[in-house]
């Protein structure tokens, strides 16, 4: 039996997240929207259109059609096209029974639930995961979240119908530290559906369900130009800064690495998200 993990939570919710947004779009018959995931192993982008086809494009020659102005009609690529890159950064949602030291006042539920964040500082760029979502988030326009899965047995990752109304996304907008302490951090639910809890200094956030969040991606897809869209993916995906890190930082790690480039594909594709959508 499957086990309740990050990539197979996200999994598990892929298919229904894409009906919702073809639904908040009302693309109608003839619209387009196609999702792509960068995969690190083989450097290309993996796209799912609205029947499942998976395609596969090199990040060489998808980074250059977002830079070039005349899209390259080999890949179905238009110039209407818009494009918009998200963060969702799934985690496990762990039941708690008993209250312990990190547990905030404000939660008094048996069962109530937490959530580890990844606050350790890595190796390769001194930076934890949570540090690099916090300062992607400080970019304007950045939609980035913890998908929080209220999902505790794992034979309910086999159903077919899937309740998007068990994904409590946690805005980032309201987090309140990017935490660079090097220390545990938690966020906590008293309820499935409640508001998070951001710990250690315990302050109340935000979170979104999945309607909410597709009514703000519509609403941001709608007021962008598309070509503005693609410069905008472009420079997200290509410069060290939109990670809050400076390019001096950025030659230091690919120099410390003898890697070519550290960049935002590298270290964030586990969350990262892009949307393609063409209306007809």
């Amino acid at each position: 039996m499957l086990e309740i993990t990050e990539t197979v939570l996200e999994m598990h919710y892929h298919k229904a997240l894409m009906d919702l947004f073809r639904t908040t779009f009302g693309l109608g018959g003839q619209g387009e929207l196609n999702f792509y995931k960068y995969s690190p192993q083989n450097e290309t982008f993996v796209g799912f259109d609205q029947a499942y086809v998976k395609t596969d494009l090199g990040s060489a020659q998808f980074l250059s059609m977002m830079r070039d102005r005349a899209m390259n009609h080999q890949y179905q690529f238009h110039p209407d096209d818009c494009f918009m890159g998200y963060f969702l950064q799934f985690k496990v949602v762990h039941p708690m029974q008993v209250q312990n030291r990190h547990t905030p006042t404000a939660v008094t539920s048996i069962p109530h639930y937490r959530v580890s964040l990844d606050t350790h500082r890595k190796m390769k760029t001194g930076l934890s995961q949570h540090e690099l979502l916090f300062n992607l988030n400080q970019n304007k326009g950045a939609l980035v979240y913890y998908a929080c899965p209220m999902v505790f047995d794992r034979s309910d990752l086999y159903s077919v119908n899937v309740d998007l109304d068990s994904l409590n996304l946690a805005d980032l907008d309201t987090c309140p530290s990017d935490y660079p302490d090097n220390e545990n951090h938690f966020i906590f639910f008293d309820r499935p559906n409640s508001a998070p809890i951001w710990c250690s200094d315990p302050k109340e956030g935000k979170s979104d369900t999945p309607k909410e969040f597709a009514r703000k991606l519509v609403a941001d897809l709608e007021k962008i130009d598309p070509g503005e869209s693609r410069k905008k993916l472009y420079d997200m995906l290509t410069d060290v800064k939109y990670l809050g890190v400076s390019e001096a930082t950025g030659k230091f790690w690919r120099s410390k690495f003898k890697e070519e480039k550290v960049d935002i594909l590298d270290l964030t594709y586990d969350s990262l998200t892009i949307v393609r959508v063409r209306r007809k």
